[in-house]
């Protein structure tokens, strides 16, 4: 097996991030790397209890941002990255539909969450739906579930990714170039989770966004 680190993006998390974190050191010997966005709760603290390493940004910067230098972080120590949130709705036993699959075949696998209106609210849905469709239109190829943050990347493969945006459309935008520069891409099946935890993405503004980085991937 290659060398595999978990990097974990977190901003205002202490209600999840000490359940993760435990429940992944007990269930894998892969060293988890947390980078705390710029929370204004105990999220960092909690981590540099239980990650093997814990970075922190002094003000917000976004996911996009927090999770390139989680994957730099990781590049001293891995040959990949694993990426998943804090909130629980990545299931730490879910990793090892990742770590035991054919990895090393691609540089990019996404997890793919069954998105139907049985198991996904309702705006999530045809939100992830027609992001989805843009995003594989725009990176040539079909990519299922272009919202999913758990994703697993081989890290050389990634830093040759020219992002330039780094909020949460960041994550839409490393699909569309890695088509677009050929890198695999492949797919695992993860569980579903949605609790009662507050989305973090603003309706209009990350809609904005998206929208603004989908023009300039169509013209690029």
């Amino acid at each position: 097996m290659k060398r595999v680190a978990i990097v974990i993006p977190a901003y205002n998390e202490e209600r999840f991030i000490s359940k993760t974190t435990s429940e992944l050191k007990s269930l894998y010997e892969i060293p988890v790397l947390i980078v705390d966005d710029g929370s204004k709760d105990s999220t960092y603290e909690k981590a540099l209890k239980l990650a093997d390493v814990a970075i922190r940004h002094e003000k917000n910067k976004g996911k996009g941002k927090t999770l390139l230098d989680g994957v730099h972080e990781a590049s001293k120590i891995s040959d990949y990255a694993l990426l998943m949130d804090a909130d629980y709705q990545h299931l730490p036993t879910d990793v090892k539909n990742f770590i035991y699959s054919d990895y090393e075949k691609y540089d990019i696998i996404v997890g793919k969450r069954d998105m139907s209106l049985t198991n996904m609210p309702l705006l999530r849905y045809l939100t992830n739906r027609t992001t989805t469709l843009i995003v594989s239109l725009l990176a040539g190829r079909r990519t299922y579930d272009s919202q999913s943050g758990f994703r697993m990347v081989r890290i050389e493969s990634f830093l040759k990714i020219p992002i330039t945006t780094f909020r949460f459309q960041m994550e839409s935008e490393m699909l569309i170039k890695a088509g677009r520069l050929h890198q695999r891409i492949g797919f695992v099946n993860i569980k579903t989770v949605y609790g009662d935890e507050v989305s973090k993405i603003d309706p209009f503004k990350d809609t904005l966004r998206f929208i603004k980085m989908a023009l300039e991937a169509l013209w690029a």
